[in-house]
């Protein structure tokens, strides 16, 4: 698919392409860990269903507020510079999520996440839309969307693989701090 865009698109512009689908999938990987290991998190924090659907819940309103607000600033500042500066929020708001002493901790964590997230994949969808001719707007954004649903397999199948391991961190920990880090 990435090879189909290369033909048409400058060596520069591809690998930022690549690196925006990247960070799409890494969302999408993120968004998805906390329900992967809700039961790993409610034993720990002897919390019900109802309170890591607050993590989910704040995460989402945090990030859609985020969102609304990003827009004018991606038509003033440098849209590279501003994802730059959302993905280190949102792997620093991971590392706290891994880091969590409690169920408060855990959802205001999670809402900071929402934060990072809410600055970048609009302007993710917005740099793709600079970055390819509109005759390749449909094929780019179907990549795109390949990215962000892979991430979410991916992301699935990985924290249900590491979630109940026992180590020198919990399982559930691991998975966050490794999207932290991604």
């Amino acid at each position: 698919m990435i090879a189909m865009l290369n033909k048409t698109i400058d060596t520069a512009r591809l690998r930022t392409f690549v690196l925006l689908c990247a960070v799409i999938a890494i969302d999408k990987a993120d968004q998805i860990l906390l329900p992967a290991v809700y039961l790993e998190v409610c034993n720990e924090f002897g919390a019900g269903p109802a309170a890591l659907g607050m993590a989910t819940f704040w995460r989402g309103i945090v990030q859609s507020i985020v969102a609304l607000a990003v827009g004018p600033l991606g038509g003033r500042y440098d849209r590279v510079k501003l994802i730059a500066m959302g993905c280190v929020f949102w792997s620093v708001a991971s590392l706290f999520v891994g880091s969590a002493t409690s169920m408060r901790t855990l959802v205001i964590s999670r809402a900071l996440n929402g934060v990072g997230i809410g600055l970048v994949i609009p302007l993710v969808y917005a740099l793709v839309a600079d970055l390819c001719p509109a005759n390749l707007s449909g094929r780019a954004f179907g990549v795109l969307n390949f990215a962000n649903n892979g991430g979410a397999a991916l992301g699935g199948f990985l924290a249900t693989q590491l979630a109940d391991t026992d180590g020198a961190v919990a399982g559930w920990r691991l998975v966050f701090y490794s999207v932290a880090v991604g």
